[in-house]
């Protein structure tokens, strides 16, 4: 060989180790000791990095405060109360841009019962660059099957301020 092509190789070699160590270093960084998510009883572990301001539990709404909601369907209304018990594992949540104003609220719950989950309503609380409350955004689904994973997207929103979402609360209902 000569002394160009065996300095074309090392430069090439040099610069695959150099991707590589930043790819390992990437990869390696959610699994930093003692940055595992904080998993309590008064809520649901949030597996989410992609939050510009993460929290590591979605409060679940308290089961005893006695409250009933109304879900508007084709045929009339359907009356839910709330679930004492669901476990449930929020594996990701990210902001999707659709346009300079419009974004949506994407992510994944799994259901880890061994039973359906009747009702489910995610409520995020909308914050601007100032850290400032903006708004709400709603997701919800009936009947989540055992095991299943629910890819959940809120209904577009209409703020071009939107910075950050956290979660509000989590409702887990039992249809009446």
């Amino acid at each position: 060989m000569n002394r160009v092509t065996l300095r074309n190789i090392l430069s090439l070699t040099a610069l695959c180790v150099g991707v590589l160590l930043l790819v390992s270093t990437a990869l390696s960084a959610d699994l930093i000791p003692g940055m595992a998510p904080d998993i309590s009883t008064s809520g649901v572990p949030v597996m989410d990095g992609t939050q510009y301001q993460s929290q590591s539990v979605a409060p679940q709404e308290d089961p005893d405060a006695g409250t009933t909601l109304y879900l508007k369907r084709p045929f009339g209304y359907i009356q839910s109360t709330k679930a004492s018990h669901a476990n449930l594992s929020i594996l990701k949540t990210s902001i999707e841009r659709q346009s300079k104003s419009t974004s949506v609220i994407k992510g994944e719950i799994k259901n880890l019962d061994d039973k359906v989950i009747d009702l489910i309503v995610l409520t995020f609380n909308l914050y601007n660059a100032d850290g400032a409350q903006i708004g709400n955004a709603y997701a919800s689904i009936d009947y989540l099957s055992p095991k299943a994973t629910w890819k959940f997207m809120t209904d577009p929103i209409e703020r071009s301020d939107l910075q950050f979402e956290k979660y509000g609360s989590i409702y887990i209902g039992v249809f009446d």
